[in-house]
Parts: structure tokens; sequence; C-alpha cells
């Protein structure tokens, strides 16, 4: 790596810090998804000791994907049709309302299926807001240096936010109870609002303003003819939803990694791998991206192997130092998401962005679900489920490989 290169991302990083829309958008963000991973562990905790049932409480982590099966490939046109900062404003305040409901159902006692509902909704709602942060990044920062270093960004403190809220969320969860993290929650959607409000400046909607279900039909045929009419922006898009195999596997089974495991140590294993990703981050963002792009199957053919060792079912916290290498080598999932985002054209990022977020949520659902009920058979259990999806992401990457479209995408780069 040159000196000028270096002085380069450094440059870029505190151009980034510097302006007062990125920082609003990486503060917001980290609020709101800090409260949100916290009240997601909480309520997977308490459904784990109120049904014993290790399927269920997977599926509460995985729940926040669910909606994005459809939500975000319906509603990422939103992002386009109307001006962005609208839509995140009205996004935190249906989720300020929606997750105070399901605080209160916790407190009264509601049933399981009535909480899923209500988190049901609250993630729903929350699709046309990531749609149109990540199509707002590149209207904030123009430079490509810029938007790929605040891309990154953004996805690093997506990880942090994961990593400090399993812990705690489950701390609270040992000191107080899941209610006061679902009501901690809450407040955070309102924390974001007044943050965006404050220092995002208003822009007009990047496409024709309105929309209706027709057009919100024609917007999802028209996002998705483009994402997989285009062979460099469908190969990049594959790899990630490939890699939700291995990449969720150790979470959907790392609170009930091992009988008696605590709240806290279960908090621990879940937050290696996004641990990882996070130092994994900081190291490949000095390396150019065409490097980047070049070590994208590698890196994610690497990041299969520390699960093989899971097989062995050893002690919570190695099984923690080999998810958390697993969780670096995954890093290259930011570039992935920085590229077919640049690769798009400004009026139609939010439609696009969401047919791939679609497809990506409904992976790692389908992970999520698998890895939990395969780990319930005492053949298998949590340790070789992890190891079995090592295998499976080594067979994915294999057919990818195939037909990989390298000059295609370094001469897009």
């Amino acid at each position: 790596m040159s000196q000028a290169t270096d002085v380069k991302t450094e440059g870029a990083y505190r151009r980034v810090w510097a302006n007062r829309e990125a920082r609003g958008l990486l503060v917001a963000q980290a609020t709101s998804e800090l409260g949100d991973q916290m009240a997601r562990v909480a309520l997977a905790l308490l459904i784990l000791a109120e049904t014993d049932n290790l399927v269920l409480s997977a599926l509460t982590l995985a729940v926040s994907f669910i909606p994005g099966i459809f939500g975000a490939a319906i509603l990422g046109s939103l992002a386009d049709r109307f001006p962005r900062r609208q839509v995140m404003l009205a996004s935190d305040l249906s989720r300020f309302v929606l997750v105070g409901l399901l605080a209160v159902g916790a407190a009264l006692g509601s049933s399981v299926w009535a909480l899923f509902s209500l988190l049901l909704v609250t993630e729903f709602v929350s699709m046309p807001f990531q749609a149109a942060r990540a199509s707002l990044y590149p209207d904030v920062l123009p430079d490509p240096a810029d938007f790929m270093t605040a891309q990154g960004t953004s996805r690093s403190v997506h990880l942090a936010t994961q990593v400090i809220g399993s812990v705690f969320g489950a701390l609270l969860v040992g000191l107080i109870n899941p209610q006061f993290a679902l009501a901690v929650d809450a407040a955070t959607f309102l924390a974001s609002y007044l943050v965006l409000r404050a220092m995002v400046r208003p822009r007009p909607s990047a496409d024709s303003g309105g929309t209706s279900a027709r057009r919100l039909a024609a917007d999802l045929r028209r996002g998705a003819g483009e994402l997989f009419g285009d062979r460099v922006r469908r190969s990049i898009t594959f790899l990630a939803w490939g890699s939700s195999v291995f990449m969720v596997a150790p979470e959907a089974v790392a609170l009930a990694y091992q009988p008696g495991l605590s709240s806290f140590m279960g908090g621990i294993l879940l937050a290696s791998v996004p641990a990882g990703s996070v130092v994994g981050f900081v190291l490949l963002r000095r390396v150019p991206v065409r490097d980047q792009v070049r070590l994208l199957l590698p890196l994610a053919a690497l990041a299969c192997l520390p699960l093989f060792a899971t097989a062995i079912n050893p002690p919570p916290l190695v099984a923690a130092a080999l998810w958390f290498v697993s969780g670096m080598l995954t890093a290259y999932v930011i570039t992935v998401i920085a590229l077919v985002t640049m690769f798009t054209a400004r009026e139609r990022r939010g439609r696009v962005l969401g047919v791939a977020a679609a497809g990506f949520n409904a992976a790692t659902v389908t992970a999520f679900a698998l890895a939990g009920w395969l780990a319930g058979f005492p053949q298998l259990g949590p340790a070789r489920t992890v190891s079995l999806a090592g295998a499976a992401g080594l067979v994915m990457i294999a057919l990818l490989r195939a037909s990989w479209p390298t000059e295609e995408i370094e001469a897009a780069v």
C-alpha cells in the first residue's frame, strides 16, 4: 500500500465525518439500530425462556428479515418516488409508535404470536427507511471515494450496533427485564427522527412523484429486470445472497450453543461474527477498490473454513474466536453493497436496492430457520450445524466461480 493511497483513504474519512448530513445519517443509524438489536435479543431470550423452543428463538432474531422479502422489493421504490428525507422521518415516527406498543404488549404478557405480529409490522415499516438511507448517501457524498468510505462506515456502524446490542440486550434481560429493552428501542427511533430532521436537508424526489399499487408493481418489475439483466450486478448480488448461508448460522444457534449457557455468554457468541466483520472492514478499507473486487470470492471461501472447526463442539469462548475470524473475512460484503449502489442510476436506486435486499432477506430467513431446525437434531446440534453451513457455503462459492465475470466487473470498477 502506497503512502499516497493511505493519505487519500484517511482524507476520505475526515471528509465524511466533516459532512453534516453524512454525520447525521450515521448517528441516526447508530441510535436506532442499537436499540433494535437490544430489543431483538431481549425478545429472543424471553421467548426461549417461556417456550424452550430454539426454532422460535432463532426466528425472533430472523424476523427483521422476513418483511424485507416482500417489503424491500415492493416498497423500495418509495425512496425514488418521494423525498428520501421525508420517507425516513415518517418511518421513524411510525416505528416509535409500534415499538412502544410492543413494549406495552410484552409487559402485559401478550402471546408470543401477538408479539411476533407487532415485530413483523415494525420491521416492514423499516424497509422504505433503509432504501431511502442507502439511496441518499451518493447524493450527500457525490465523490466516489467519499461514498465508498461512507458506505463502509455505515456497514461498520450496523455491525457494531449488533455487537453492542447483543451484549447489552442480554445484560438487560439478566439485570432488569425484556420490556425495558423494548422501551429503550422505542426511544431510539424518536432520537433518530430528531437527528435526521436537524442534520439532513430536504431534497425533491429523485423520480416522478407519487405512487399507486400499479406503479409499485411496475417499479418492482423494472428493478428486478435491471438487476438481473446486468451480469455484473447480478453476479455480485448472488454472492451476497449466497453468503447468508454461512454468515447467519452462528447467530441462529448462539443463544442455545450449549446446555446451561448464560445469557451473557450467549450474547458474546451472538456478537462474534459482526464484531469480526467490523475489524475486517477496518483492514479491508485500506485495500484499493480494484483489489477488493479481486478478493471477493477468495475471502468468501476463506470465511467458511473457521466454521469447520466448530464441528468438534469447542468451548463457547473458542467457538466465539472461530466465528470472529470468519466474520473478519466476510467484510467483503461491504464492497458488494457499495458496488451495486454505485452501478445504479440515482433515480432507480431505491427499487434496484429493494430487490437486492429482498433476496438477501429471503436467503437470511431461510438460513436462520434451517439452522435453528437442524440444530435441534441430537445427531447434529448447534456446533455441527455451523460446520455444515460452512460446507454449504463452499459449494455455493464454487458454483459462482464457474461463471464469475471477472473482466466485466473490473472494467465496471
